[in-house]
């Protein structure tokens, strides 16, 4: 069977014209203009010349001016910049794209490659036709373009004539500043998602090891009177302690591993609420402006949280004009119609709470920006900060559900950007809050269960010194036996999530037919995904975080025990 001109391997066609399939549909809808025509006439010829090789038929040859047209087509629909140069850099052939690309004056004849796009009068020193001329390999290489910024891959490819000789150069430039700012994006994510999982295990381990500092300390405090030496000794261990308990809180906010307890929040109240405090740490040279916007709406997150994004962005404000400025917080309902790019990620369309923190400060050059939202990176002095407030922004952020960005110039002043989910919901009533005058005692019996044995007996500790009877359990066997063998009510399980043999959350279920009267209250040093995973899923229930000292500890028992009257 004698081969023409247009008698290709056939699945080596179909593969390429289904690619070319592919790639014209990705095309927006008006570059897509005459291509159907185009692309129905290839599939025809191509299912004819499929019929005939079955037929064992030869296949029609092609006329020249028929393949020309085709080929001319297909072509110019490569939606890239295509051109051939000979070895004299003389334009002989380009595809559409690269056609619009020249000048009006320079779309006539053949002009000189490096003439019409490089606005020189001779070839470039690292010309990559040059290195295929003389090399005769195909060369491959990224390129910026410093006029509209760009970057562009290039690829050049050698035609040889029938004695192996380069004759023509096909050179393909692809625009990937698009895709390369996706990439980074994602090299970004990862990054931040690496730190934030050795972050959240680190603040893990410290939990335990702060709750038995902490506590013991408190305890030999309690026993020390405030004029002996080792008084001071122990207040400089316990804010040590708190300063711990505060970097490992927010380690596991960054890497979005804290336990939080979201709810419908106005995010207005929360601004709000902060002003006075606001107005006082920034300081009199200051001047702050808080613009809300009445229609905001409500954001579902922890308070606490949000309370505590606004509280870092302020200060890292504030520190930004030690000459004094202006510092202004706004709120408003936000529609994005269409995504928005970052390098922070992609905003998906959507209704949003935004929040926007500005200040005139000194403002931060791109590769500052590049890391700000990192754990421990800070560019004050050493001892001025620990690096920790914009990357616990950046955790709550996330964990939220929300998106964020930055616009900064060095002296030219910073802008935070936070896009939170915005609910159609009424925002509820505060809480009724316990009595300051409550004395948090009590004289109920409490099973305390917890494996570690130096934190189940502090936290024994603890509780009989609020006047609780307390009944201790390493694990969930020795609790249910505790159970089955105490005659008198147990008001409250205070337990451990995770335990070796069953967890916290399984020892409630078993005892709950037994005692249906006992409440429950969890602790856990673990993460939130690890007490999902241990059945606490809704943490609307009573839940302590540890570390914690041992007022909160009586706080929360007698809260419930004792819950208001409101709830």
């Amino acid at each position: 069977m004698t081969r023409t001109l247009f008698d290709p391997p056939l699945d080596l066609l179909e593969r390429r014209f289904q690619a070319l399939q592919e790639r014209a549909a990705s095309l927006p809808k008006a570059s897509r203009q005459g291509l159907e025509g185009v692309l129905q006439e290839l599939s025809q010829a191509i299912a004819a010349l499929r019929a005939n090789r079955e037929a064992g038929e030869s296949p029609p040859a092609a006329t020249p001016g028929r393949c020309d047209t085709i080929l001319s087509h297909v072509f110019s629909a490569i939606p890239d910049l295509l051109t051939i140069h000979d070895r004299d850099f003389n334009t002989i052939m380009s595809n559409w794209h690269g056609y619009e690309s020249l000048p009006e004056a320079e779309r006539q004849g053949r002009p000189k490659c490096y003439r019409v796009y490089h606005r020189r009068d001779r070839p470039c020193e690292d010309c990559h036709a040059l290195e295929v001329l003389a090399t005769g390999q195909p060369v491959r290489l990224e390129k910026v373009n410093p006029v509209d910024g760009r970057v562009r891959e290039v690829s050049a490819h050698p035609i040889r004539d029938e004695s192996g000789r380069v004759v023509l150069v096909v050179e393909h430039v692809r625009d990937i500043t698009e895709r390369q700012a996706l990439e980074a994006q994602l090299l970004q994510a990862q990054k931040m998602e690496a730190v934030g999982r050795l972050a959240g295990g680190v603040a893990h381990d410290f939990n335990n090891l702060l709750m038995a500092i902490m506590g013991y300390g408190e305890l030999m405090r309690a026993k020390v009177l405030k004029d002996d030496p080792l008084f001071g000794y122990l207040e400089n261990i316990l804010q040590a302690g708190d300063r711990a308990t505060a970097l490992t809180q927010q380690l596991l906010t960054f890497s979005r591993q804290k336990v939080v307890q979201p709810q419908v929040v106005d995010l207005n109240r929360v601004v709000l609420d902060l002003e006075p405090m606001l107005r006082r740490l920034i300081g009199e040279d200051l001047d702050l402006e808080v613009v809300t916007d009445r229609r905001l709406g409500a954001v579902q997150a922890d308070p606490g949280q949000l309370g505590q994004i606004v509280m870092n962005l302020v200060v890292n404000a504030r520190d930004a004009m030690p000459q004094g400025g202006r510092l202004t917080l706004k709120t408003a309902p936000v529609e994005l119609k269409k995504s928005r790019h970052s390098r922070f990620g992609l905003t998906p369309p959507g209704a949003y709470v935004m929040l926007v923190v500005t200040d005139t400060g000194a403002g931060m050059d791109e590769a500052t920006q590049a890391h700000v939202f990192e754990p421990f990176f800070t560019t004050k002095e050493p001892g001025k900060g620990t690096g920790l407030g914009l990357s616990t922004v950046y955790g709550i952020v996330k964990q939220s559900g929300g998106y964020l960005d930055l616009a900064s110039e060095p002296g030219a002043g910073s802008t935070f950007t936070l896009y939170l989910p915005r609910l159609d919901a009424v925002v509820p009533p505060p809480k009724a809050k316990i009595p300051i005058t409550a004395s948090f005692r009590g004289e109920e019996t409490v099973l305390l269960v917890e494996d570690e044995d130096v934190l189940r007996a502090l936290l024994a500790k603890f509780l009989r010194l609020y006047g609780y009877s307390v009944l201790e359990a390493r694990h969930g066997g020795e609790a249910l036996l505790t159970c089955e063998r105490h005659q008198g009510p147990i008001h409250l399980m205070v337990t451990d999530v995770v335990m070796p043999q069953m967890s916290g959350r399984e020892l409630a279920d078993r005892l709950t037919p037994l005692r249906p009267e006992m409440k429950v209250l969890f602790m856990s040093g673990y993460t939130e995904d690890a007490l999902v995973q241990h059945g606490v899923a809704d943490l609307s229930v009573a839940f302590l975080q540890k570390p914690f000292k041992p007022i909160e500890l009586a706080r929360q028992v007698y809260a419930v025990l004792h819950p208001p009257v409101s709830q």
